[in-house]
């Protein structure tokens, strides 16, 4: 039961990351063009739906998702770790560098799409399970 409920919850969280980016892009629109400051609101947003990415990759262990599913996963933590304690910290010490931080949620987007897009038919794949001791028994 573990396994169901986890790949479900996974199919979830994998459609929830791509449209919380949607969010984040819209804090910096509306910082850009409604002469209001919604910086704030970006930086704390985009630390908190780093925890997206970090529960695809416990869930895709917890529903035994198969092997490119998981490396997807951890390529998109991966990224986000970058995108968020990387590229924007460096904002005043390597402004040059830092410019890449939209560039990286570009990718970031869509290795999510990517990610949401496979969740469902991955999730909806037979899971291997190892034989138990009465498959043995029964041979």
């Amino acid at each position: 039961m573990v396994g169901k409920g986890s790949r479900m919850l996974y199919v979830i969280v994998a459609w929830m990351f791509p449209a919380a980016l949607l969010v984040q892009v819209l804090f910096v629109g509306l910082s850009l063009f409604s002469g209001q400051a919604f910086w704030d609101l970006h930086s704390t947003f985009g630390h908190l739906i780093a925890l997206l990415p970090m529960l695809l990759v416990c869930l895709s262990y917890l529903g035994r998702l198969p092997s490119p599913a998981k490396r997807l996963a951890w390529l998109v933590l991966g990224v986000c770790l970058l995108q968020t304690e990387g590229f924007a910290t460096i904002r005043d010490a390597v402004p040059l560098l830092a410019a890449f931080h939209p560039v990286l949620a570009l990718i970031l987007f869509a290795l999510a799409l990517s990610i949401a897009m496979r969740a469902r038919p991955v999730v909806q794949a037979a899971v291997a399970t190892p034989p138990t001791a009465e498959h043995y028994a029964a041979v």
